[in-house]
């Protein structure tokens, strides 16, 4: 059960939410859904600048201003307590790039951005700054957009308005994609978890905001003639946006575009594995959410994941599309998808399932169910027994790869899909917490470290740089074996305050931990559901944001 070991005295001002929460029990969240509260949010509905102005770059990009927010603002009316974000450096403009980008297929669509520009006189906020390319986490909400900074109104606020005030505010300009299927794309679905196409995406909204940077300063708009992109670029991204950010790198490294630092974190990086995993029984906090966007998604890019929704789905589910307008507890509530159960509860005469240890995640039960469950028993069995004869090593625990030859169409398009391999070549953090019940932290985040340490091991000579991080330290007495930093490679050269950092991301996160089971305990929820809802989209973001920024802010030297 993931509960807290500690009993550190806290403040008592609330902790942040960046993502929702995942209710465990109810299609409700079990706490806070939006950042800000209401006289919060309020009040910035009414202090930010903003206007309607669009200025065209061209047929295909342009860029509109949504809203505008000084230091006072930033420090005092973003409801950021608890994360650890430092106060304003710098006024932030937050503008919404439309570019054009291709879908799952290669087909031809469009794609919108957040684009937050600093300003301000200090020098941190003006000259040559550096751009960060940020990707977001999983959401099914189709009108998730990352340029609503401080609106509460709409499903991105958390994510955004962390992400403005910890690099915007901070004198990065910040260009974050909302990816095709969502906003104002056409994309009627969203590729996810498609590493090619979304590291394309990723790409192509980067080159349209330094389009508009460049066009825009020739048009001495004030907004952008005291800017420069400095040539310096990092990447980094949360929970899907993790997958995606390192699928980014690994892209630009092969194009040979120079890339000064990545941060993925809480990312499904050994994404076979992850489905191995899943399908087997340790169903995942929040899987309801990401099959039907994952099945989608694959089957446009290999068109051979199913024939029809319904040969994967059931009937009460088939028909249901994500990205979607509703809500996911809309969504739950009119029965187009289930809260938490994902397959069928002890189906009778199926000697292929009955083949399957009992699942090791101490919360999987919550994922099955006697009826209204999500995916057909047929399609789980016969994913099931192209696991059993064609295993994926890191599931055995006979290696780390997946496995050579895998039958089952999902299982292909998993593989194909699956980051385990990649090791980059510049400065990287891996960030996570080990008992995540979203995205599993040692399958996906160990695994990669491993990985990495392997091949350094093999070849001293090779050009890494991988710090490794667990943000929670909770539960070290239980993993002795299992430290909570790892340095790979020249890591160990980095010129940053590591033990200062590790120690003040540590502390905060047992903080909120408990700032979590308390006002779980003021709703009448138990802890170890509390802290279930809240572990992925509350905890681990808000202590890796930290962490990253802390991270990037070394001066890197070329290698």
């Amino acid at each position: 059960m993931i509960v807290s070991k500690s009993t550190t005295a806290i403040s008592d001002k609330s902790s942040i939410n960046t993502h929702q929460s995942i209710s465990t029990t109810t299609g409700k969240p079990v706490m806070l859904r939006c950042l800000l509260s209401v006289a919060i949010a309020s009040s910035l509905l009414l202090v930010g600048c903003g206007d309607d102005n669009d200025s065209v770059i061209s047929s295909a990009t342009s860029v509109k201003s949504i809203k505008s927010f000084n230091t006072a603002q930033i420090n005092t009316q973003f409801g950021l307590e608890g994360t650890a974000t430092p106060d304003a450096k710098c006024d932030i403009k937050i503008e919404k790039v439309s570019y054009p980008t291709v879908g799952a297929a290669g087909e031809r669509t469009n794609a919108t951005a957040a684009l937050m520009l600093p300003s301000g006189d200090s020098a941190d906020c003006q000259g040559d700054r550096p751009i960060l390319l940020y990707a977001h986490g999983t959401t099914t909400d189709k009108d998730y957009d990352f340029s609503q900074v401080a609106n509460p109104q709409n499903p991105a606020a958390g994510e955004a308005t962390l992400i403005a005030a910890n690099f915007a505010a901070q004198g990065y300009i910040v260009v974050a994609p909302n990816y095709a299927g969502y906003d104002e794309s056409d994309l009627d679905y969203h590729p996810y978890l498609v590493a090619d196409q979304q590291a394309t995406d990723m790409a192509d909204a980067l080159d349209s905001a330094r389009t508009i940077i460049a066009r825009q300063q020739r048009a001495n708009d004030p907004d952008y003639t005291n800017l420069d992109d400095s040539g310096e670029l990092f990447i980094s991204g949360y929970s899907q946006g993790g997958h995606v950010a390192m699928a980014t790198a690994r892209m630009f490294e092969k194009n040979d575009e120079p890339v000064t630092a990545i941060a993925p974190l809480s990312g499904p990086y050994a994404l076979a594995a992850f489905g191995d995993a899943i399908f087997r029984g340790n169903v995942n906090i929040g899987a309801t959410r990401f099959a039907p966007l994952l099945a989608s998604g694959l089957q446009n890019a290999y068109g051979n994941v199913y024939n029809s929704t319904a040969d994967i789905f059931t009937a009460n589910y088939a028909n249901t599309e994500l990205p979607s307008l509703l809500s996911f507890g809309e969504l739950v509530a009119a029965n187009k998808l289930p809260d938490n159960a994902l397959f069928e509860k002890d189906p009778e005469n199926n000697p292929t399932l009955d083949l399957l240890p009992p699942p090791t995640v101490p919360f999987a039960s919550i994922g099955f169910a006697d009826d209204n469950y999500l995916i057909r028993t047929d399609f789980r069995t016969a994913y099931v027994a192209d696991a059993l004869q064609n295993p994926d090593s890191l599931i055995e625990m006979t290696g780390a790869l997946p496995a050579a030859n895998p039958k089952n169409n999902l299982r292909k398009a998993l593989k194909l899909n699956d980051l385990r391999g990649y090791v980059p070549k510049m400065p990287t953090l891996l960030c996570g917490g080990n008992q995540d019940p979203t995205v599993f932290y040692d399958l996906n985040t160990s695994s990669m470290a491993a990985i990495i340490q392997g091949n350094v091991a093999q070849n001293p000579a090779l050009t890494v740089n991988v710090t490794v991080l667990d943000v929670d330290a909770t539960t070290a007495a239980a993993r002795p074996n299992t430290p909570n930093v790892q340095l790979i490679g020249q890591a160990s050269m980095n010129q940053w305050n590591i033990n200062s950092v590790v120690a003040s991301v540590q502390s905060n996160f047992v903080q909120n931990l408990q700032r979590v089971i308390e006002a779980g305990a003021q709703q009448g929820i138990p802890a170890s559901a509390a802290v279930l809802g809240n572990y992925h989209g509350g905890l681990v973001s808000t202590a890796c944001t930290q962490a990253t920024r802390e991270f990037f802010n070394q001066e890197f030297k070329p290698a």
